[in-house]
């Protein structure tokens, strides 16, 4: 065995992202609302950082100040008692750095920086810094606050504090009430078992939370369980709304009957004795069995629909998403014009203040320039980050529009095939380029707002080697089942023929794709009776 100490000299080549690339990576999957918050941190954190909001602020200051001042001093008289025109203010002459911009600065950099900061704090100033849509806007912008929701817990919570229960049962109410999901079911709390894999109760449980995790495991019979945990099923079963606290679906059923009763006796008996065929809807063996016809299994059927599958979800907290398109496409005199909305991003720029620190002559300490620099080169990157956003999104919208023109002029269903290697070659960019601008981003079209990545879709190759949107497709299937005899529903071989007969050869596996896709069921089941 060698221990001794070897020197190797290898050849490889390996990229390696720098810090720039890769915060404009982050930011260019960025939604809108996301890269706000982004944005809002930078000001925090970053004292170069303001918003040209800042600066339209301090220019009022300014204006008011000066015209406090006027107000003070006597219009009709100088100082010396001439004429204003004779003698003007000192203040009126424009300064020195409103004649001219101070040219003395030298125009190289101090040793060890990376950016003439004399010549950018001149020429480059204002990067990013053009007034947008939020600031000429005359419209008021309120800032979003959440709102907090009760959480279907704490519904349950506060009927349980309005009743009177024992302590102890009381207690297991209240862990029932937390072993619940946003259905409002009751699941078991098991934990993987390291050796085998197994899901098991955790050792170090109660004896009655043990219990209760094997009653929910169904290895432990409720009639067999304590008497406290039959009595706290009991009134967590009583809680609003009906159905709450059940372990399957076929129990929260029972409980909503048992409770309010909304069906007739042939629902309830399907439910209780023949669940398994109610779920594969074998309306057939059903009618058979109970000596009815398949109307009367139907009506039946429509009875256990009006009952909650999912009773939890009523009293779920539900917080509606905003979504804010980032581009609007609007058709103008014939012709598509293409927007970037970005009013909730504030327009950044470099503060001044901070800036001038940098400049030769200035009184700061060398460890105070070392924080600027490191500020202004953060601060840069952002301002440079956010507008190649902006420049990559206009991009890929552009070519969308130039690839999808029907569809923003007559509607979705004149949607073309098209895939992101499609638009990827078109604008010369990396095809995760163009799946992260697509993710996450919306545009505002006159017949609605839609995802970027709604616009590629698979196509349908026909026998004469021409291509149709996938979406057009199931449009046209979608159209041909709604129009359809519920009494004799189109089974998928005969959409088929009909889409062959009308120009659209699919496949049979293709339509049963498709179908269930848009969620709709085989013919045998949408039967009508």
């Amino acid at each position: 065995m060698n221990l001794g100490l070897n020197f190797n000299m290898n050849v490889g080549m390996e990229q390696r992202l720098s810090p720039q690339m890769i915060q404009s990576l982050k930011l260019l999957q960025m939604t809108s609302m996301e890269l706000e918050t982004v944005v809002k941190q930078e000001l925090e954190s970053n004292p170069l950082l303001e918003t040209t909001e800042d600066e339209v602020l301090e220019e009022e200051e300014k204006d008011l100040k000066k015209s406090e001042e006027d107000s003070g001093e006597n219009p009709g008289e100088s100082s010396d008692g001439g004429s204003p025109e004779e003698a003007p203010r000192a203040e009126d002459s424009p300064s020195p750095e409103e004649e001219a911009p101070d040219r003395t600065l030298s125009e190289t950099a101090e040793s060890g920086n990376e950016i003439d900061w004399d010549s950018y704090l001149e020429e480059g100033f204002d990067a990013g810094g053009k007034h947008n849509e939020e600031t000429e806007s005359p419209d008021e912008h309120f800032e979003r606050v959440p709102v907090y929701a009760k959480s279907l817990q704490d519904h349950l919570l506060d009927q349980l504090h309005d009743r009177e229960v024992k302590p102890g049962v009381a207690e297991l109410v209240e862990y029932l009430i937390y072993s619940l999901d946003d259905r409002g079911y009751l699941v078991a709390d098991t934990r993987p078992d390291l050796e085998t894999g197994e899901k098991v109760v955790p050792p170090d449980m109660e004896p009655l939370h043990r219990q209760i995790q094997e009653m929910l495991e169904g290895r432990l019979p409720l009639a067999e369980t304590d008497n406290r945990i039959r009595e706290a099923m009991h009134v967590l079963q009583s809680l609003e709304p009906p159905g709450i606290g059940a372990r399957n679906l076929r129990e929260c059923l029972l409980i909503q009957i048992r409770r309010s009763q909304p069906v007739g006796d042939l629902a309830r008996r399907i439910i209780e004795d023949d669940f398994e065929l109610l779920e594969r809807l074998k309306i057939a063996a059903l009618a058979k069995k109970y000596e009815v016809t398949p109307e009367q299994i139907q009506a039946a059927i429509k009875e256990i629909g009006v009952l909650e599958p999912h009773p939890g979800r009523l009293l779920a907290a539900t917080t509606s998403t905003t979504v804010i398109p980032d581009l609007i496409v609007e058709e103008v005199e014939g012709e598509l014009v293409l927007m970037l909305n970005d009013r909730t991003v504030p327009s950044l720029r470099i503060s001044r203040a901070y800036a001038n620190l940098l400049r030769k002559g200035s009184k700061a300490t060398s460890d105070e320039k070392q924080f600027v620099r490191a500020k202004l080169n953060s601060a840069t990157w952002l301002i440079r980050a956010i507008e190649q956003r902006k420049s990559t999104m206009l991009k890929v919208m552009h070519a969308i529009m130039e690839a999808q023109p029907d569809f923003f002029k007559k509607g979705p269903t004149h949607l073309r095939p098209l895939i992101l290697q499609d638009v990827a070659d078109k604008i010369g960019m990396h095809i995760s380029t163009i799946s992260r601008v697509t993710n996450g981003k919306y545009v505002q079209t006159q017949h609605g707002i839609f995802e970027l990545k709604y616009f590629f879709n698979a196509s349908v190759t026909q026998s004469d080697g021409s291509e149709v949107s996938s979406v057009a497709t199931k449009d046209e299937i979608k159209k041909l089942i709604e129009g359809e005899d519920p009494r004799q529903p189109l089974s998928d071989q005969k959409i088929v023929e009909i889409l062959k007969s009308s120009g659209l050869e699919v496949a049979r596996r293709t339509v049963a794709k498709y179908r269930d896709q848009l969620e709709i069921l085989p013919a045998r089941l949408r039967k009508q009776y």
